[in-house]
């Protein structure tokens, strides 16, 4: 049986750069690598002392689960959160931590900003990836008696697990333990997990093993989607099954829309995350035909300039000729108008078709969509947002940036913080530019 050598340092200081991390991935490729990082290099590390044991790597391996941190910000003030040494945090934030050690003493990473990425193997151990260092350091659980980590957020004012959006313990409960994607907006006051039929309520639809297909939030008292975030990347979008057309009401939620309430409406059942975005599998493939994802739509705008604009947001996310830069990942946020007014310009319009609302359909009067590209390489991000009016007629698709406008508009718009989870200097920056070259994108003359 193939045994390999896994070598754990234990030290007491570790020289820690103070180097910006935004936004990374486990390696490149993904993948986990046992017991073949180099020796740490005696300048990088003080007071270090190894030792060694035979590890029975594949006896073992296949109930090995890696917990991915997506490392979104770079933060200023602290609260420490005290985990024993199996339990990583499931937030999906960037943490420095404090390892406390069997034999006394402790290991400080208290440099949020010098951490890479932190790999779990549950019930086995912890590699922990400096920035800008060749090699890992390796911890087993028995050598630890617990780890408090440290979670910085003030530079995240308005993120989700901000305390002043959500309270101290949003971040720690199982309702939203999703809500620190880039692509989740600011979730609306009062949401909660599980639904009533006067409170709204997040939703989240997972499918192994492409994991989460979309995020939603549904309005129960109004019977309308909120929003619909996902990510288009390179390990979600293939193209293995054909549509399936399976139209259904949703069971997660306490007030779902019914198949009956379309029926001689005069709309179709319009995706938000669409079909043609979720090709993966049969399961992925079914679940955006629940009909919270959806929004009654004119014909004409469903299959004319909404179609037009999602093939071109699959492009953007899979077609470098699309953008100025190579996209790893595109965050995507669709919605349309449920509230009576919204502010454009300076005038206050309704938003909603008023008249053509039954009870159980609110027919919105404008679409919208907001996106966020990010390069890995460039570790940079640019934002986008299209905005359409929901009419009956057929509208132009040749110039699609005529439809363009940027986030802080869109969001002056609709009330909805978009990308919140960014840190704000980067927020402010993405949002409130408009770059239509970027894009690629034309206006008509």
């Amino acid at each position: 049986m193939k045994k390999k050598q896994y070598i754990i340092p234990e030290m007491e200081t570790t020289k820690i750069q103070n180097i910006s991390l935004l936004a990374g991935s486990v390696d490149a490729n993904g993948d986990i690598i046992i017991g073949d990082d180099p020796e740490p290099d005696a300048d990088e590390i003080i007071d270090a002392a190894t030792r060694s044991f035979d590890f029975d790597f594949d006896s073992i391996k296949q109930i090995l689960l890696l917990f991915v941190f997506t490392l979104t910000s770079l933060f200023a003030s602290a609260d420490i959160v005290t985990k024993n040494p199996a339990d990583a945090p499931d937030d999906g934030k960037k943490h420095a931590m404090i390892l406390y050690l069997q034999g006394g003493g402790t290991v400080d990473y208290n440099d949020v900003s010098a951490i890479g990425h932190v790999t779990y193997l549950p019930g086995v151990g912890m590699k922990i990836h400096l920035k800008n260092q060749p090699y890992s350091i390796d911890y087993l659980y028995s050598q630890l008696t617990k780890i408090d980590y440290i979670i910085e957020n003030s530079n995240n004012t308005n993120a989700n697990w901000s305390d002043g959006v959500k309270g101290p313990d949003m971040w720690t409960t199982e309702s939203f333990k999703e809500a620190w994607r880039l692509e989740y907006p600011q979730l609306n006051a009062g949401t909660e997990a599980i639904g009533t039929t006067t409170n709204s309520q997040v939703v989240v639809k997972r499918c192994d093993p492409y994991g989460i297909t979309y995020s939603l939030e549904w309005d129960n008292a109004l019977i309308a989607n909120r929003w619909t975030c996902y990510e288009l990347h390179a390990g979600n979008s293939a193209s293995n099954v054909k549509r399936k057309d399976d139209f259904k009401a949703d069971p997660d939620v306490a007030v779902s829309s019914e198949l009956d309430n379309y029926k001689n409406s005069g709309f179709a059942r319009g995706h938000l995350c669409p079909s043609a975005d979720r090709l993966c599998s049969t399961d992925q493939n079914k679940q955006t035909f629940f009909l919270t994802n959806m929004q009654p739509q004119y014909t004409s705008h469903n299959s004319g300039l909404w179609g037009r604009l999602e093939d071109q947001v699959r492009s953007f996310a899979t077609n470098d000729s699309y953008t100025d830069l190579h996209c790893d990942t595109l965050y995507i946020v669709k919605a349309a108008t449920i509230t009576d007014k919204v502010t454009i310009g300076d005038e206050e319009v309704d938003g909603v078709y008023a008249e053509k609302c039954n009870g159980r359909l609110l027919v919105p009067k404008y679409f919208y969509m907001a996106l966020l590209h990010y390069n890995k390489d460039t570790d940079s991000y640019h934002a986008l947002a299209f905005w359409t009016n929901h009419i009956s007629t057929t509208q132009p698709v040749a110039n699609l940036g005529d439809y363009a406008i940027s986030i802080e508009e869109l969001e002056k718009r609709t009330g909805i913080d978009f990308f919140c989870n960014l840190p704000d200097d980067i927020e402010s920056e993405v949002e409130n530019t408009l770059e239509l070259d970027f894009w690629h994108l034309t206006t008509t003359p």
